[in-house]
């Protein structure tokens, strides 16, 4: 798959009734509302600028005009007022659509390099609880920008930052982990997926049964097309490398083992806080590739430039180097 073949992307998410989106000058920061300021139409003029929203769940109000994918500050104009999230990335010429979430959001991708070991990195799988790890992503996917010789020759990068955008839009709660159908996406893949799934003591929906939500649809179809050499899952805050295991290694222990080394992680154990099913890393390892799930070790900070090293060190495994 080379960038002329990627798919185009979908159109933006409108703004509920009664609401107004004030963009920045560029019409593709407009995703959906993460990129502008939201407020009560009437109440406000616009200030041409683009403010951060918080994407918690709305007023009641708000849900039933159908705006369930933002929470609206009627008068807060200063982006200093709004809390903290990540923030989406403008797509690019190397931006590409890959599915799109239970709530109607897109899930996009970047691509840089046009090697043919392609090395598969994704965030937010649990979305806004997580939300350290979209930055993460954003933040290599702006290293691979300003510094394309990063990508090593016959490499391609792949970085996905936000597999659950609807559990970003809910921010740093409970509810953050899920999708707009409520179910745990890191729960709902094929390699021991189990009705009986857990979060540290909680049940956790898994979904009626595996793929059963469009996001692990969208993702697993699109592994199973680029077939990457190598996927990397990141998570926050077991701080540790999890090799992905279904039926078998095929890999992941040696991938734990190359980033984990490199960025100064733990690697070489299995996750044991709590019984885990259904993953992401173990389902790609059942299908003969390398995956692990990086935990981070706080939920604040990206921990971008051990996570650096831990690419490019990737890189040069793939490599032969």
């Amino acid at each position: 798959m080379v960038a002329e073949d990627l798919p185009t992307l979908a159109p933006s998410l409108p703004p509920p009734p009664g609401y107004a989106c004030h963009h920045s000058p560029d019409p593709d920061a407009a995703l959906d509302c993460f990129f502008a300021t939201c407020h009560a139409a009437a109440d406000i003029p616009t200030d041409g600028h683009a403010r951060l929203v918080t994407a918690a769940p709305s007023t009641d109000q708000a849900a039933r005009d159908g705006a369930a994918h933002c929470r609206f500050f009627p008068r807060m104009t200063q982006a200093s007022q709004l809390p903290a999230l990540p923030q989406r990335r403008i797509p690019a010429d190397n931006t590409f659509l890959i599915g799109q979430s239970a709530g109607g959001r897109d899930i996009l991708g970047w691509r840089f390099g046009q090697g043919d070991k392609i090395l598969l990195l994704v965030g937010g799988i649990h979305g806004g609880f997580e939300g350290n790890t979209v930055t993460l992503v954003n933040e290599l996917i702006a290293h691979f920008e300003n510094t394309p010789e990063d990508v090593l020759p016959g490499i391609s990068i792949i970085l996905i930052p936000t597999a659950n955008p609807d559990g970003l839009a809910l921010g740093r709660q409970t509810e953050g982990r899920f999708n707009a159908n409520g179910v745990d996406l890191n729960r709902n893949w094929g390699c021991e997926w189990s009705p009986d799934a857990v979060w540290r003591d909680e049940q956790v929906d898994p979904g009626p049964h595996a793929f059963s939500e469009p996001e692990t649809q969208a993702l697993a179809a699109f592994i199973r097309q680029l077939q990457p050499s190598a996927a990397v899952f990141y998570h926050a805050a077991a701080e540790g490398v999890f090799a992905g295991d279904c039926e078998g290694g095929h890999g992941s222990d040696q991938l734990a083992a190359v980033i984990g080394e490199a960025a100064g992680y733990a690697y070489g154990e299995e996750f044991s806080a709590y019984p885990v099913t259904g993953t992401a890393a173990s389902w790609i390892d059942g299908q003969g590739i390398p995956a692990v799930d990086l935990e981070l070790s706080t939920t604040r900070s990206s921990e971008f430039d051990r996570n650096l090293r831990g690419v490019l060190a990737v890189e040069a495994w793939l490599s032969g180097r």
